[in-house]
């Protein structure tokens, strides 16, 4: 039974998507508990910085050498020789795929590791002595990942092409999984070294729980170093301008990291929490729709029909918003009652807690664009165009570095912080340029989506913009009535949420939350929105008739 159920195939691409979600949440909400433990085992201070400094190289070098690979290349040629019926050939690409993919990713992680004392002072600027050496050993451990990751990665491009997304969706909770339990059984001998090895523990068993299903469908281990295979080939022309075109939120998070380095102790840490709490709903909600819906726009655009095209693309980009803006009004109102019971107190004062909920206040004004891309990313991909994505990623980079820059030089002074405390409710915190990576990566993930829509429409045509805006409309009002809600809840309490335990501020948000999604959903349905009566219908063929029981989560996060 359980062989049967990890070898189902999806058939729609909603019902996929939601069920994507459910597995998604699952490793978010392991992500998040992930979070508070470290937050309490060692606090907001030098151990922490130096874990989630430790993960930029290997998070990187992943999302450089292998994320790309396989959103931008493998899957489209895969699909394709399925849908001609050549699914012989396609192993045997498969096969010569992973065999380069193993000894490129062994000598680069090898390398990096051995590299680690010159290379991660130039990563953390502005670590030094004990702080700097931590630092080192852990990056050390963690080049592992990369490598064992690169591995799974192929074997989830496999099942996804296949539609086959239950096994893919167990590898991202017990990866996580594996990293609580480092925090909390190998933490206490090894300290925050600990924690790195039951992350390396954990890439391992995201791999192992992907192979036995691959093998279900015809996949057997054959080592086979050759390039010249026409498949090969054709993931190599796709990948190699896909290199530079590495994904925003990647690099955002990676010069983040470094810059925050250099701002005190600390602020690496909050910029990371803060990060990993806004793509909760991104992992939940945007990044299953894109993946559900990246086959069908690759099985399209080989067939060469854009109108299957363009109605696949429009209604996913409507679906992807129907969630996305509702939260992001949410997450504004409540960051602090988020954060409050997300990390907790413990580990966390009262200052941090308000420079943790700021920044995410930040990060989710953009919420909608950092869901977005991923989708536009992947219509690209699905067309077979790498170069328009590479430009648009080279601009929104270089946005992000002079926004960043010129963020921290405004917050650094006077007007810029009063500005700050007066907007985001921070009097008394004297050091906010923590702001200026959020607010850096907001406007960049804006510039990227809003750049390749604009492209997408002039070259590929009608991509259903006029029902995408009537939508937007729609989803627009029904958000400000749940933030109207939502602020009616919590404004009363608001000066004494630093006295109060992290239940009853749970209590107040879920009150909140509950009320400004019945608003949401009323508004919608006064308005008569199709997203959401086929969402609804979506989830009552899913959940209440138990057709295809069947989840995925994203492969592809680090």
């Amino acid at each position: 039974m359980i062989s049967k159920l990890f070898n189902q195939e999806s058939k729609t691409i909603a019902g996929a998507a939601l069920l994507i979600g459910v597995s998604s949440i699952l490793s978010r909400i392991l992500g998040l508990f992930r979070d508070r433990m470290l937050v309490g085992r060692f606090g907001v201070g030098d151990e922490l910085d130096a874990y989630y400094a430790s993960f930029q190289v290997p998070n990187f070098l992943f999302a450089l050498l292998i994320l790309g690979v396989f959103a931008a290349a493998f899957i489209p040629v895969f699909t394709e020789y399925l849908a001609k019926g050549r699914r012989e050939e396609a192993w045997r690409m498969t096969d010569r795929i992973l065999s380069i993919v193993a000894v490129v990713m062994g000598v680069l992680s090898l390398a990096l590791s051995l590299g680690a004392h010159w290379l991660v002072p130039h990563i953390a600027p502005g670590f030094t002595g004990e702080k700097l050496q931590l630092t080192i050993m852990l990056t050390r451990v963690m080049m592992l990942s990369p490598f064992v990751l690169a591995l799974s990665a192929v074997f989830s491009s496999v099942l996804n092409s296949n539609r086959r997304f239950l096994a893919v969706a167990f590898a991202p909770p017990i990866y996580n999984a594996a990293i609580i339990f480092g925090i909390v059984f190998l933490s206490k001998p090894f300290g925050v070294m600990g924690v790195a090895y039951g992350a390396i523990i954990g890439t391992v068993l995201h791999l192992l729980v992907q192979v036995p299903p691959a093998m279900a469908l015809g996949w057997r281990l054959r080592f086979a170093l050759d390039a010249k295979h026409e498949g090969v080939r054709e993931v190599g022309r796709l990948f190699l301008p896909r290199v530079l075109g590495v994904d925003i939120s990647q690099i955002s998070q990676f010069i983040g990291t470094a810059i925050g380095t250099t701002f005190g102790v600390g602020a690496p840490a909050l910029f990371n929490l803060a990060m990993n709490i806004s793509a909760v709903p991104l992992g939940a909600f945007a990044i299953p729709f894109s993946i559900a819906a990246f086959p069908a726009l690759s099985e399209a655009s080989a067939r060469g029909d854009r109108d299957g095209f363009r109605d696949i693309f429009a209604a996913t980009f409507r679906q992807i918003l129907f969630f996305l803006i509702p939260l992001s009004a949410m997450a504004v109102v409540l960051r602090v009652h988020i954060v409050r019971v997300l990390i907790g107190a413990r580990g966390l004062d009262w200052n941090d807690t308000r420079l943790a909920a700021a920044s995410l206040g930040v990060f989710a004004v953009s919420l909608a664009f950092q869901g977005l891309a991923p989708l536009l990313a992947r219509a690209f991909y699905a067309l077979k165009n790498t170069f328009i994505p590479v430009l648009v990623s080279f601009a929104a980079m270089a946005v992000n570095i002079a926004v960043t820059l010129a963020c921290k030089a405004w917050l650094s002074t006077g007007p810029g912080a009063a500005t700050v405390w007066l907007w985001l409710g921070l009097f008394g915190v004297d050091d906010v340029r923590v702001l200026a990576l959020a607010a850096a990566f907001s406007v960049a993930s804006a510039l990227q989506v809003i750049v390749l829509a604009f492209v997408l429409r002039k070259k590929f045509g009608r991509i259903g913009g006029a029902g995408i805006l009537r939508a937007f409309g729609k989803f627009f009002l029904g958000a400000a009535a749940c933030a109207w809600v939502a602020w009616q809840v919590v404004q009363p309490r608001m000066v004494t949420l630093d006295t109060r335990g992290s239940l009853s501020v749970l209590k107040e948000a879920s009150v909140a939350s509950l009320l400004g999604i019945v608003a949401y959903v009323l508004v919608l349905y006064l308005l008569k929105s199709e997203e959401l009566m086929a969402i609804a219908g979506a989830m009552h063929r899913r959940f209440l008739k138990f057709e295809k029981p069947l989840a995925v989560s994203d492969t592809q996060d680090l």
